[in-house]
């Protein structure tokens, strides 16, 4: 409860921050005078000066200090309390009967639509964002090096009667310690195998296979098969020409 309290507390002042405040400060700094603008159309200026006020400043902080919530709002607060400064400033120079005055009973219900109306449209825009935002996914990492740690020299030209290393890996991205078996097969002849190989969330294995290559033959097929404790299955393919 005191979560959600928070975060609606948080939508109304940061859409109140970065929609409204800073521009309406503008809006009065600009025409200070009550007859200068209707309310409506002040409501309007603010919300529009606002939001090129909030993405400038965006833009600003992604630069110089990183974009976070944070350091947004600290900097929209300090544009806001200079505009506000300024337009109390300019609006105090004018002749009382001629200064801008917020009557309550005319006023306020723009002033509280077009705010209500902005959370209502930040809140769904967050809310959309949320619901497409994809889910995180689980899988183990199944991967095959050659005898040197990398990709390029995979054993594609032998001859017969000689070996070769590969390295296994395997990275445990599931929520918890998942178990592990599996196969290599040269010409679905099982040359290794293994099970109940455990690793813990997040731990990595690379094990060294050798594999015997006995018989000559074209694009003799190397299979590596991995299954997990979930039954998930995965499998790679490697082609060898024996001669």
């Amino acid at each position: 409860m005191e979560t959600v309290i928070l975060s609606a507390l948080r939508l109304v002042i940061g859409t109140a921050l970065f929609f409204f405040v800073p521009g309406f400060a503008v809006s009065v700094l600009l025409f200070p005078r009550k007859a200068s603008l209707k309310s409506l159309e002040r409501v309007l200026m603010a919300i529009i000066i606002s939001i090129i006020i909030s993405v400038t400043d965006s833009v600003i902080c992604l630069i110089t200090v990183g974009l976070t919530f944070v350091t947004l709002s600290l900097s929209m607060l300090a544009w806001s309390a200079v505009f506000m400064i300024s337009a109390l400033v300019r609006w105090r120079t004018l002749p009382t009967s001629d200064r801008l005055t917020i009557q309550w009973d005319r006023d306020a219900k723009y002033i509280l639509t077009g705010v209500a109306a902005l959370c209502l449209v930040v809140a769904l825009i967050g809310i959309t964002a949320l619901s497409s935002h994809p889910t995180e996914t689980y899988y183990s990492d199944f991967y095959v090096l050659d005898s040197n740690h990398q990709t390029l020299l995979y054993p594609s030209n032998v001859s017969v009667g000689t070996t070769s290393t590969l390295i296994l890996g395997i990275t445990n991205h599931e929520t918890g310690p998942n178990t592990y078996a599996g196969t290599v097969k040269l010409n679905n002849a099982t040359v290794y195998a293994f099970d109940n190989l455990e690793l813990g969330q997040g731990q990595n294995l690379e094990k060294p296979l050798t594999i015997p290559f006995t018989s000559p033959g074209e694009h003799q097929k190397v299979q590596l098969v991995l299954t997990d404790s979930s039954m998930k299955s995965y499998e790679l393919h490697l082609w060898v020409n024996v001669r």
